[in-house]
């Protein structure tokens, strides 16, 4: 199964029931072939794990400023049809009206005012936007494609968001993952990249191996687990909900490795199409600069990923 409709069901799960997420969001569904051990975690633990503690968000910003990106021509665009589904909340869902709402429907239309072109939203299902945007039918996809998936028939923007592993704990009970003299129980899915990372990267902690997510984060509101490892956007979307009874909060981290949990959410065009991948990394970033970017993430994400 591919991880874009892994994290289709996750999704699914928590918007239609109101349960925990599943298993990874947009990140690698199945373990990599493990890398040697690295000597360090590549994380930034601080100011953003104080973020997610109660201070002030940290919004995340993933373009160079010192990027030369000039200002596409007027007369090289025209209007950019967008291929998106209905079905990967936050990021493009129904709301209970049926309109179409979300952080990706949004910043279609924020890029599309830097870009000052008119721009159309077309839903489609999942697995024909690969074969319609090769048809012509749309010029770019806006769900959350993997660009490193090696697939021929796609380039990708610079990515606008990136998903990182975070751990959660509970708010009564200190946790620190560096720590080498407690050997502290840690659950994460079996089988998943978040899995694997624990395994070549902490192998100071006791890692329980649970079949799905909402398992596992059961286990630590019950205090059988000291933390869980898993996808930001799945536990922020847990901690802010009813499930969790305020229980807990994140600790440490983000992480973020490629190997792993992938290379971001990106927009996908055709290969013959680089002016108009040109055009919207330009708009991406200008999103970003205007401030855009901050008003939708905050809105989306209200427990930051970060």
């Amino acid at each position: 199964m591919s991880l874009s409709r892994l994290l289709r069901l996750a999704c699914l799960l928590v918007l239609c029931t109101g349960a925990a997420y599943g298993q990874d969001a947009r990140s690698p569904a199945t373990t990599p072939a493990p890398p040697p051990p690295l000597t360090t975690v590549p994380a930034t633990p601080s100011p953003m794990a104080a973020a997610a503690q109660g201070a002030e968000p940290v919004i995340p910003n993933f373009w160079d400023p010192h990027a030369r990106l000039e200002r596409p021509s007027a007369h090289d665009l025209h209007t950019i049809r967008f291929l998106l589904t209905d079905d990967f909340p936050p990021f493009s869902f129904r709301d209970r009206r049926g309109v179409l709402i979300g952080f990706d429907v949004d910043l279609v239309r924020a890029v599309c005012d830097v870009l000052a072109v008119p721009c159309a939203i077309q839903v489609r299902p999942f697995d024909t936007l690969v074969q319609g945007l090769a048809d012509k039918q749309g010029d770019a996809i806006v769900a959350g494609l993997d660009p490193t998936g090696g697939n021929a028939q796609l380039i990708s923007t610079s990515p606008y968001l990136k998903i990182p592993a975070r751990f959660v704990t509970r708010r009564d009970r200190p946790f620190d993952p560096a720590n080498k003299v407690l050997r502290r129980t840690v659950a994460a899915v079996c089988g998943s990249a978040h899995e694997a990372y624990l395994k070549a990267l902490f192998p100071n902690l006791q890692l329980a191996c649970k079949p799905d997510l909402a398992t596992a984060l059961a286990e630590l509101r019950a205090g059988h687990a000291a933390a869980v490892f898993g996808n930001a956007v799945n536990l922020a979307f847990w901690l802010n909900g009813a499930q969790s009874a305020d229980c807990c909060a994140f600790a440490g981290g983000p992480y973020l490795d490629e190997r792993y949990f992938g290379a971001g959410l990106a927009i996908d065009l055709r290969p013959d199409d680089r002016r108009l991948k040109a055009a919207l990394d330009y708009a991406l970033r200008e999103v970003q600069r205007n401030g855009s970017y901050e008003e939708l993430y905050l809105r989306y994400f209200p427990i930051g990923l970060f």
